[in-house]
């Protein structure tokens, strides 16, 4: 295609004339956006941006006043949730509290310190803030309503508890602590009044730390060695079998005979074996001890301490070998070691094998095995020449001596049963010299203090006791 010179620069001054046009639109685009822009950022200078909210209350657009109108009017709304354990959830409301709002300027602040010309670049964010509500209450209403509550209703509480060592059947285990349901009460009223001043919907007390918790938990690393270190000490169980009593060294007794070092580990302190010996010895020992007698009419006596007859438990010989066994674990019945023994290991440690004489019948009786085989009249001591047969307690048989001759200041006589429990004085044969027996015959020709027996009867008593055998003399 040709064009002329004029034709071309005809063309030049209309295209220039076009890209002028289009400046001035573009030009004057921009100008109409950024007045628009400024003036909606002049509104945000008293107005709250998009998406703001104050406490969790939607107050974008909003004025001040409007905001916190908005905020008084949902203060009787509010409602503070308060999650327990167990997931119960208790409620406390603005109107029960009666809560008022109070200006103090802080709305006023958030909405100064606002760049209302970021309003752009904040389309689609939330912008929340969070302040301290001045709000009014009345403190007596609060403490009414916390005491109203099912949290702190006394007969729903539950205390907190340690966890603890606890035995049972195959040894000590550790039962896990009780959290409970105590509420510390100054915490929580802190609690509350930090919710209701930020606008809080609820407050999980648990999370919180309100609840009153247990000093000593199951994951306490002392507390699981000492349960490992008394399984470890207490595998012994040592019985004490008395007849009609045993008593038992299992775990729970062991664990008391055990000390901590300084160091906390525990170790068998024989101390505390020898103080639980002791008291084995005062429960179960009979030596020398006032007891109960029934007498052959069937009437019962007490008889007073005195004479040689029980149990005497020797305590540092059973001491230690009750360490020893404790120590090495080991199991089954043990014997203590005695001082004195009797023939029965009963309360009723005289059983029933034994000679009874009574002074003020003048009689004496012998039961074997509980039959009575000898029932006779004797003479004892002359208690108007100073030599009354020792009376009221339980001695011994020391010796069964066939053939003996009894020696005094004045007099040396041959007996054929000897059968001494205290001293010189005993029981023996008198036939040899005497032909008359019970009555009042000791109180004017008594004996020097023994129990001078019919021979028969003498016989019988000798070919049935043996050493030991309780002898029971009564007035």
């Amino acid at each position: 295609m040709y064009f002329s010179r004029d034709a071309l620069y005809q063309f030049i001054v209309e295209k220039s004339k076009n890209k002028v046009m289009a400046a001035g639109i573009l030009s004057a685009s921009v100008c109409i956006v950024t007045g628009i822009y400024l003036g909606i950022g002049a509104y945000f200078s008293s107005h709250f941006i998009f998406c703001s909210s104050i406490n969790g209350i939607e107050c974008g657009k909003m004025t001040v006043e409007e905001a916190e109108n908005e905020m008084a009017e949902n203060l009787l709304d509010y409602r503070l949730e308060l999650i327990e354990r167990g997931g119960v959830i208790e409620v406390i409301t603005g109107r029960q509290l009666g809560l008022t709002y109070i200006q103090s300027g802080q709305v006023g602040q958030i909405l100064e310190n606002q760049n209302a010309f970021s309003w752009g670049i904040s389309l689609g964010k939330n912008k929340n803030y969070s302040v301290v509500l001045p709000v009014e209450y009345e403190e007596g209403v609060l403490n009414d309503l916390i005491d109203g509550l099912d949290c702190f209703a006394p007969g729903k509480i539950i205390e907190p508890r340690d966890a603890v060592i606890v035995e049972k059947d195959y040894g000590f285990e550790i039962q896990q602590e009780i959290l409970g349901t105590t509420l510390n009460r100054e915490r929580f009223r802190k609690a509350v009044e930090n919710a209701i001043a930020t606008g809080k919907s609820s407050i999980d007390l648990d999370k919180s730390g309100i609840y009153e918790s247990p000093s000593v938990l199951h994951t306490d690393r002392s507390l699981q060695s000492e349960v490992a270190q008394l399984n470890e000490l207490t595998t012994a169980d040592i019985t004490f079998d008395f007849t009609d009593q045993k008593k038992e060294v299992n775990r729970s007794v062991i664990r008391e005979m055990l000390t901590k070092d300084t160091d906390g580990n525990y170790f068998l302190d024989e101390n505390k074996v020898g103080e639980w010996v002791c008291q084995l010895a005062y429960e179960t020992d009979t030596f020398g001890l006032s007891r109960q007698f029934k007498k052959h009419d069937g009437k019962t006596i007490t008889l007073p301490r005195g004479g040689d007859y029980g149990w005497c438990i020797d305590r540092p010989a059973t001491t230690k070998k009750l360490y020893e066994a404790v120590k090495n674990g080991i199991s089954g019945n043990m014997e203590p070691a005695y001082l004195y023994t009797a023939k029965d290991r009963s309360k009723n440690d005289i059983g029933n094998t034994y000679v009874e004489i009574c002074i003020s019948q003048q009689r004496m009786w012998f039961y074997k095995d509980g039959k009575e085989l000898v029932d006779t009249p004797v003479v004892t001591g002359n208690p108007n020449k100073g030599n009354a047969t020792p009376s009221n307690h339980v001695w011994a048989i020391d010796g069964v001596i066939h053939g003996q001759i009894l020696r005094g200041e004045d007099y040396a006589q041959p007996v054929t049963y000897w059968m001494p429990f205290n001293g010189n004085v005993g029981i023996h044969d008198a036939g040899s010299f005497r032909s008359a027996f019970g009555y009042d015959i000791y109180l004017w020709n008594g004996s020097h203090g023994c129990i001078n027996t019919p021979d028969k009867a003498a016989a019988v008593i000798f070919n049935n006791v043996e050493r030991g055998t309780p002898v029971v003399v009564y007035d």
